[in-house]
């Protein structure tokens, strides 16, 4: 097995050096059918052996770099299969070669055509049919308010649905901010806009102070306690 081992080995790396050696050539032409005038668009170009190639493009000319010795593959529906082998010497580094593809026959499975149906035959068949809603009856399942609102809830934003929202928020909070850019988020991460800025709030704020409204209800709370904890006994 270890006599095996190294002669695979020295194979592999005799092969190698071998490519390594080998010629680069440019390899091009047009595939066409067997007339030669109509070209085969689209056709396959292929190494043998190897996941390197090309597809030939509408008017059936293809182009290649492929070292000498190499065997190419030209494949199209349609049309049998053809191999070519690239010679070894060429004298400069392109190569021209026009494929000519043979064409294949299919074999199609038998259609077998029966006499029609008689009239109390045809009636009953297509009674017993259940054809599909119209397109009215699916645009209103479509549209149902239910199954909306269920797939609302279940569907995430995408990341253009995230920023627009963001940016709602954003301009919400600044607008009611009286023209700050400053805003809260919370937990959630909805804006909320910030009154500490805002000369409005403040005016409101000190004129409840004034007008004591924080302390009356402090008061109420006071005599609330108070009769809650006077006995309801007499001495």
């Amino acid at each position: 097995m270890v006599l095996s081992a190294i002669q695979v080995h020295a194979q592999n790396k005799s092969t190698a050096s071998q490519n390594d050696n080998s010629k680069l050539v440019q390899l091009s032409g047009v595939i066409s059918a067997p007339n030669g005038v109509s070209a085969i668009p689209y056709a396959t170009v292929r190494i043998s052996h190897s996941f390197r190639g090309t597809i030939a493009g509408t008017d059936g000319f293809y182009s290649l770099v492929v070292n000498e010795k190499d065997t190419v593959e030209y494949e199209a529906l349609g049309f049998k299969k053809l191999k070519f082998v690239i010679p070894s010497g060429t004298t400069n580094q392109e190569y021209n070669h026009n494929a000519s593809l043979a064409r294949d026959t299919f074999t199609i499975a038998p259609t077998n055509i029966y006499a029609n149906l008689t009239p109390e035959e045809f009636r009953r068949i297509f009674l017993s049919l259940h054809p599909n809603e119209d397109l009215t009856e699916k645009a209103k399942k479509n549209l149902d308010q239910q199954t909306m609102r269920q797939l609302y809830e279940s569907l995430a934003r995408d990341g253009q649905e995230s920023q627009l929202y963001q940016l709602q928020q954003i301009a919400s909070s600044a607008y009611y901010a009286g023209g700050q850019t400053n805003y809260n988020l919370l937990g959630n991460g909805v804006a909320v806009p910030s009154s500490l800025l805002n000369p409005f709030a403040w005016a409101q704020f000190i004129k409840s102070i004034k007008e004591g409204k924080y302390k009356k209800k402090k008061d109420d709370k006071k005599k609330k306690d108070e009769q809650n904890t006077k006995p309801d006994y007499d001495y």
